[in-house]
């Protein structure tokens, strides 16, 4: 967490609940050092130190996204991965709302309100907005043979279309292959082979809901002080 890199979506409350993810693309050999910020107002920044390689915001977000879906898969509940992977979800589907670049570092940050309201209904747009909807596409995954988790499941998505007031998307599980790649493929489309992301740690900070405590009742670690606030680093 270097203080010489700002970011421009830190202006909310500060015990609102934030996480920031860490790491490095790779890409024909060269390594660029990403941090995705997102909090929880709707917002999300993908930073990246760009090297020899492109920055292509919507690949490197699907390979986040990707392994949030494969975390939650492992612990369906946990309500830090599937924040994760749904704002990645989000992002990856939307246009940034402001670019800049500095140097070799390179920023796109995207805002809900700026949101594109007209977009096709499909499963992409409605796991943004349904914490519930990803953590039954989890609890499915983890058992893709529970005829039980996929009704659960398209429940779920059926009751998120209609809050939406749009019809209900399905999930061809006859051509989806039922993993985390899979579904991430499905959703934002076939997956980038020549790029990799290493994630290396997660941080956060706030006040989270009881349930949703990402350190999991493990005693918290010495806090990291970034951007006048604290942070737990839990990986």
């Amino acid at each position: 967490m270097r203080d010489d890199i700002s970011s421009g979506i830190l202006d909310a409350p500060p015990g609102a609940p934030r996480a920031c993810v860490f790491g490095e693309i790779e890409q024909a050999g060269f390594r660029d050092a990403f941090c995705v910020l997102v909090d929880d107002d709707g917002k999300l920044e993908y930073q990246v130190e760009r090297g020899a390689g492109s920055v292509e915001v919507d690949r490197d977000l699907a390979l986040i996204a990707r392994h949030a879906l494969d975390r939650l898969i492992v612990n369906p509940g946990s309500r830090l991965h599937n924040g994760l992977f749904r704002a990645a979800v989000w992002a990856a589907t939307a246009a940034p709302v402001r670019t800049q670049t500095s140097g070799l570092l390179w920023v796109a940050t995207f805002d809900a309100s700026g949101d594109d309201a007209n977009r096709v209904p499909d499963l992409a747009s409605l796991l943004p907005g349904d914490r519930h909807l990803a953590a039954a596409l989890a609890r499915m995954l983890a058992s893709p043979v529970d005829l039980a988790a996929q009704r659960a499941f398209d429940e779920a998505t059926g009751a998120a279309a209609a809050r939406a007031g749009v019809p209900a998307p399905r999930l061809d599980l006859t051509r989806t292959v039922l993993t985390a790649a899979g579904v991430t493929s499905a959703l934002l489309g076939d997956a980038d082979t020549t790029r990799t992301a290493t994630i290396a740690e997660i941080a956060v900070t706030g006040l989270w809901p009881e349930d949703g405590d990402p350190l999991g009742g493990n005693p918290p670690t010495t806090p990291v002080p970034w951007q006048g606030l604290e942070w737990q680093l839990i990986r």
